[in-house]
């Protein structure tokens, strides 16, 4: 697929209508790649067998949450994570404390998740 361009102006205009497709295709990417990595989260959060926490509260991999598309620095990042509710309990089942060992599902799940996430990114972004 070729593209004829006659003149400047003409050659500017069709930088602009491909700036925007590249810009709308990776908006439409960063969002697609953190649907993936929250679902590959919530797989990975660990889950009481009674289907409760110790709280009486709905289980933590419930409470995962994707965050708005943030792009004001030019690179177009979207936070993915757990929600207020539960999320400041995170740190020690992932991290551990001096009674309980460390479970690493964060990290893994971000390892699981990689090439995932870039293969979306690949499929979006073709033009």
């Amino acid at each position: 697929m070729g593209v004829t361009v006659k003149g400047d102006k003409e050659l500017i205009a069709a930088f602009e209508r491909l700036d925007k497709t590249v810009d709308t295709k990776a908006r439409k990417a960063t969002r697609d790649g953190a649907k993936v990595f929250e679902q590959r989260l919530k797989t990975d959060t660990p889950r009481d067998k009674t289907g409760t926490d110790h709280s009486g509260m709905t289980p933590l991999a419930e409470h995962t949450r994707i965050g708005n598309l943030r792009g004001s620095t030019g690179n177009l990042e979207i936070p993915v994570g757990y929600d207020t509710e539960k999320g400041w309990i995170v740190h020690f089942p992932n991290s551990g404390t001096s009674k309980q060992p460390a479970q690493h599902f964060i990290e893994k799940a971000q390892a699981e998740s990689k090439r995932p996430v870039i293969a979306k990114f690949v499929e979006d972004l073709k033009l």
